[in-house]
């Protein structure tokens, strides 16, 4: 059955997104695109109407590297070896998925020809299969860390290293890297968010016209497709030859040193890291110019270019076509300056840059495209700031810039804090789970060495168990019980944490959620810093609530915290057991190493069965017999009775207890005691 693609001029709106793609089909050296935003907006529909469009490449017949036959210096080993075929292979788009291990996406051993031929060969992974196509990544923000390390090596020198079983071999992996993310889920580790070029946010069309045509589409391809196809095949046709045309081009296509500077002036002032925008500015621009048909880049150009590169970049900014005109011409307005101070003397390198209209231009224009095809005209440029953009300067860190009713921002108060004053009590001694190289319980995380099996025979370790065998095998290779052996992988270990906070009130209501929404801001940022998860469980009144879901990127609920209002009694039992429902269900999954944090000021006033101490009591305990780290913090005096009844949790849990009740801002503390507990999980 033939796989019939929605047609790529035939979507409705999102020009970003299809500028984008269609902007690294001409110079892939531009680094891909990362696109921010909604769900079911037509980010997967774009891609693949994209690889649908454009045309089939030149390979090597039955490369399973996809090896172009014009480059044999970048060809694989196979392919230099001798004479070989030519055939065309339609370009596709590879999805890597979230759970893939590293085997798979890498390369690994071919199990069949071992076995039966007892011979090494690579069985091909994910980035062969991407070699000049297109790699999409969905929620590439969730990406486990040593996936990460693969793209950023194969990003970085177009080469894919695969060192498997004995087996060392290279192949070209050059693709165009399209990844989607979800803001609220986390923020994409900064090496490869600063290797993709092009970053854009996306959100769901509000405009009741666009809606309905897109309903109407969609069906109407649903219905008949092949009907649908063809009434976009020469809107298709002329696309595909404005591509084409701007590749001849690129090559021809300059750029002036005035606005080379101009680019520099803008990046310097937005405050970017390194320079590899600046460079994704250039190429993208060079590739706009050429769409357009142009040997010269305009400085439209250079500003379509900043909002598509730096348009959702920087955290906290916002590059729109207002924010990027206002910050181009702050630019120019600096370097006339200069040019004043320095006496007045103009650099030509501008040329006649202000002529910007096609008849002064020496073009080789290609016929023009219509993205929208025949029912629907060209939505012009959104010169209107984008929601929620207020044009200020962000500060380039996580954006959850927090001020308390004391004018500080936490960040610029940290203050020495001495632990040893602090803790009251050690917890007993937990396992080495928490770090960058610890050993993995699943089947994710790099595969390091072998061993005999634990359990199930699960995730074989073919070359260990290969050479078991061959020892005691005769001609073919016959594989024993005995003889198989088990992969150890290492993975970063990362925490789940469950914060179990007393949001009950008192005579100081007001102080005290200021308090609390402090302690709260702090383990946030802690655990951002870290790439934890984080979720918040309250208690107060006679009962408990999830304040903020497990999450690794919790200062997208600033809106929550800032709500957190305090009152009621304190049923701390309730709010343990709600934080352990959580906490079972990361074990399950083996990815997280649990851990619950208690803050609390006082005493139990209420509980389910009238014996509100001995139910918090009880629930603690269940932390220690289920092998659950746990820290408890008290950080404000309270009636207390005579006893400490938050050391008395502490014991019950076999947890770490500190006392923070003397400090003027608790919240200081917070980062040098999480620092403090990282290190004995990762030192036993």
């Amino acid at each position: 059955m033939k796989n019939l693609v929605f047609p790529f001029t035939a979507i409705v709106g999102q020009e970003k997104v299809k500028k984008a793609l269609v902007l690294n089909a001409i110079n892939p050296a531009i680094g891909g695109v990362l696109i921010k935003g909604d769900k079911g907006t037509g980010k997967t529909t774009a891609v693949r109407a994209l690889a649908d469009l454009l045309p089939s490449i030149r390979t090597v017949k039955g490369c399973p590297f996809n090896c172009d036959p014009d480059e044999p210096e970048s060809a694989c080993d196979l392919c230099r070896e001798g004479d070989f075929e030519v055939e065309y292979r339609k370009m596709r788009v590879v999805e890597l998925p979230l759970g893939s291990t590293e085997d798979r996406v890498v390369g690994s051993l071919d199990i069949r020809k071992a076995i039966r031929e007892g011979i090494k060969a690579l069985e091909p992974g994910i980035l062969a299969e991407a070699n000049r196509n297109i790699l999409y990544v969905d929620e590439i923000n969730l990406l486990d860390d040593h996936l990460v390390d693969v793209l950023l090596d194969a990003a970085a020198y177009g080469v894919n290293t695969v060192e498997r079983e004995g087996i060392s071999l290279q192949h070209p992996s050059r693709f165009i890297l399209v990844g989607t993310m979800n803001p609220a889920e986390g923020e994409l580790r900064p090496q490869l968010s600063d290797r993709i070029g092009i970053h854009i946010n996306v959100g769901t069309i509000s405009d009741i016209k666009k809606r309905v045509l897109i309903m109407k589409r969609r069906d109407e391809f649903e219905q008949d497709p092949e009907g649908f196809i063809e009434r976009f095949r020469d809107s298709q046709r002329e696309l595909l030859e404005r591509i084409m045309g701007a590749r001849k081009l690129l090559p021809a296509v300059t750029i002036d040193d005035y606005l080379l500077e101009l680019i520099a002036r803008v990046c310097v002032d937005a405050g970017v890291d390194g320079h590899r925008s600046d460079i994704a500015i250039v190429r993208t621009a060079r590739a706009l110019a050429a769409f357009n048909g142009r040997r010269r880049v305009h400085e439209e150009d250079v500003e379509e270019a900043i909002i598509l590169v730096l348009g959702e970049r920087i955290p906290g900014r916002t590059y729109n076509r207002e924010n990027t005109r206002r910050e181009m011409q702050r630019a120019r307005e600096e370097m006339e300056k200069e040019s004043e101070d320095d006496g007045g003397s103009d650099d030509d390198s501008r040329g006649d840059e202000s002529d910007s209209s096609p008849e002064g231009d020496d073009s080789e224009s290609p016929p023009e495209a219509e993205d929208q095809g025949p029912d629907e005209p060209e939505t012009p440029p959104d010169d209107t700031p984008e929601e929620g953009d207020t044009g200020s300067t962000g500060t380039g860190g996580m954006g959850m810039a927090v001020t308390t009713e004391s004018g500080r921002t936490p960040e610029t108060q940290d203050v020495d804090v001495d632990i040893k004053k602090l803790l009251k009590l050690k917890g007993k001694k937990k396992e080495r789970l928490y770090g960058s190289r610890v050993e993995s319980k699943t089947r994710r995380g790099k595969y390091v060495r072998s061993r005999f099996p634990r359990g199930d025979h699960g995730d074989v370790a073919i070359d260990a168990t290969i050479r078991a065998a061959a020892a005691h095998s005769r001609g073919d290779i016959r594989v024993r019980d005995e003889d198989i052996r088990q992969k150890i992988r290492k993975h970063g270990a990362r925490a789940s944490i469950v914060l179990v906070v007393d949001i009950s009130g008192s005579m100081f209501s007001e102080r005290k959620a200021s308090m609390v929404k402090g302690l709260i801001e702090r383990f946030i940022e802690d655990a951002q810093r870290h790439h934890d998860r984080i979720s918040v469980v309250g208690f107060r009144g006679r009962d408990a609530e999830v304040i903020i879901p497990s999450t690794s990127h919790g200062a997208s609920f600033r809106e929550v915290v800032d709500g957190i209002r305090v009152g009621g009694t304190t049923p701390m039992a309730q709010g343990i057991e709600r934080g352990l429902e959580i906490l079972r269900a990361e074990k399950r999954k083996k990815e997280y190493v649990p851990l619950m944090v208690i803050l609390s000021d006082g005493m139990p006033n209420v509980g389910l069965n009238r014996n509100p101490k001995r139910e918090a009591l009880e629930a603690a305990s269940r932390l220690r017999d289920e092998d659950i780290p746990s820290i408890v913090i008290n950080f404000e005096r309270g009636v207390r009775g005579g006893r400490d009844f938050n050391m008395e949790v502490a014991l019950a849990s076999g947890g770490s207890y500190y006392d923070l009740e003397n400090l003027k801002d608790p919240s200081t503390a917070i980062k040098s005691i999480m620092e403090h507990e990282r290190a004995v999980f990762q030192a036993q």
